[in-house]
């Protein structure tokens, strides 16, 4: 009888300690050179993600950024600076109409992320990521720098001068959650 009753809440116990657990799928940091011609050009960039067993529905996109973007439109360079998660359009003096990713005043020279599902997505400040799920297997990402219409030249990775201080890097995470 007693081996019973242990079996019984041994076996209760097991099914209790189930949990969900985080498995990083794919870590990718975004090349130094296409992060330049992402901010240097208009419109959108497809950042291919290939985790292993492919892209799942419900798997979660998470990125983390740093670093900083000359704009350029000085006299000098390092003037017109901003991170990755940009600044109020109304604080930089840029009218979100003429803004080419997304008209969001909150999205004015930040870098941003959609999906399939058209929504863009603005980084967040240093140490919190964004993260955004992906609603169907084989989903699919891009990336751009959300300037002005016909502003994009002047635009430099890191600021000053000398452009190599303190450069714009991005690490894109896609996180699987695993039942364990």
């Amino acid at each position: 009888m007693r081996w019973a009753l242990i079996c019984l809440f041994s076996g209760m116990t097991l099914t209790v300690a189930a949990a969900e657990l985080e498995s990083r799928a794919l870590t990718h940091y975004v090349p130094q050179d296409l992060l330049q011609t992402i901010v240097r050009k208009q419109g959108w960039t497809e950042i291919e993600l290939k985790p292993y067993n492919g892209v799942r529905k419900g798997d979660i996109v998470r990125v983390w950024s740093g670093g900083v973007i000359d704009r350029g439109g000085g006299d000098a360079p390092g003037i017109n600076v901003c991170g990755p998660t940009g600044a109020d359009a109304g604080t930089m003096g840029v009218d979100p109409a003429k803004l080419s990713i997304s008209t969001n005043p909150k999205h004015a020279c930040a870098i941003v992320f959609k999906t399939e599902d058209q929504v863009a997505h603005a980084c967040q400040p240093a140490g919190k990521p964004l993260q955004f799920p992906l609603k169907k297997d084989g989903a699919r990402v891009w990336i751009g720098f959300n300037d002005e219409k016909g502003a994009f030249i002047d635009n430099h990775l890191g600021k000053g001068r000398r452009h190599e201080l303190d450069p714009l890097w991005v690490r894109i995470e896609v996180i699987r959650i695993v039942v364990d």
